[in-house]
């Protein structure tokens, strides 16, 4: 499995912002060390979809060294294949043992999808943890360990809950189990599932198949839709407070239980421009005219005769 060079994790520290030594806190205190990349990562790197649409090939590359030139080298994000591969390879330059699997994305009135989505499984002193950055809004915010029935705050009032379970809805085989990820919005209201995914390692052959489909089935939630999100972090960067998202033709910041529409997009400038003003991405004239024709284009609405 690939491991970013010492040079290539000091830039991508700079990057995120990490205050310290990285290498000995990952020695002294690696669940600590952990915790802050995870949650430095989070609110640096997006999760987004926009290579899907504005790009002249729309394919992407699960390469460790075009996941580099991507993320730190342009200052881009990727959907969770490309996020949790790329956040994988600097975890194993700084020593972490950790290997990645797959698991399933429940879909509301559909159900669970086949494999297209990755997490990753990190060792620390014999306890497996869930580490996922490429989840969204509804994904853990730092690590989380393997325990049947273990409760966690997400971005508040969240919450989630990781159970280890035979799913009475998809399994034939009542003796099979697997790791299901549920959260609920608030202390009150449903827990509702959000995928689940097994501890038998996938290898990059198993990520390839799984990227091709994800990238190019018609169904495929980030072919259908321009997306981008990212955390935020209060002012001290010691707390995930909320998400901020863009999603077609809105932004919107939820902090807490308070969630407001910042911007409402008209037009393709217009969304081009907000890439730029809440998530630093500046896209080329180039990868803008790669959208022209797509479903996906935000165009202006005609005026009512």
């Amino acid at each position: 499995m690939h491991a970013y060079s010492d040079e290539q994790v000091s830039r991508y520290l700079q990057y995120i912002v990490y205050q310290g030594d990285a290498r000995q806190q990952a020695s002294q205190d690696p669940i600590g060390c952990l915790t802050t990349l995870q949650r430095l990562h989070m609110a640096r790197v997006p999760f987004e979809s926009l290579s899907l649409h504005y790009s002249r090939h729309r394919l992407l590359s699960l390469d460790p060294q075009d996941l580099f030139a991507k993320i730190v080298g342009t200052g881009r994000g990727g959907y969770c294949m490309e996020v949790n591969a790329f956040f994988a390879a600097v975890l194993r330059g700084l020593g972490f043992t950790l290997y990645s699997a797959g698991g399933r994305v429940k879909i509301p009135t559909v159900g669970y999808t086949g494999w297209d989505h990755m997490v990753n499984l990190v060792t620390i002193q014999n306890q497996r943890y869930l580490v996922d950055v490429g989840f969204g809004s509804n994904g853990p915010p730092h690590p989380i360990p393997l325990q049947n029935g273990h409760e966690y705050t997400g971005i508040s009032p969240a919450r989630g809950r990781l159970q280890h379970r035979h799913l009475s809805d998809s399994h034939s085989d009542p003796h099979q189990r697997v790791w299901l990820l549920s959260t609920q919005d608030s202390p009150s209201a449903p827990w509702t599932e959000r995928y689940h995914f097994v501890e038998t390692e996938f290898l990059p052959g198993d990520f390839e198949l799984m990227n091709l489909r994800t990238m190019t089935t018609p169904q495929s939630f980030f072919v259908q839709s321009v997306m981008c999100l990212r955390t935020i972090l209060d002012d001290r960067t010691e707390n995930v407070v909320g998400v901020l998202i863009l999603h077609r033709d809105y932004v919107k910041r939820r902090v807490g239980a308070e969630s407001e529409i910042v911007e409402q997009l008209e037009s393709e400038a217009q969304r081009v421009g907000a890439l730029e003003k809440y998530y630093d991405i500046v896209l080329s004239p180039e990868e803008q005219r790669g959208i022209w024709g797509l479903a996906s284009e935000l165009r202006p609405k005609a005026p009512h005769a």
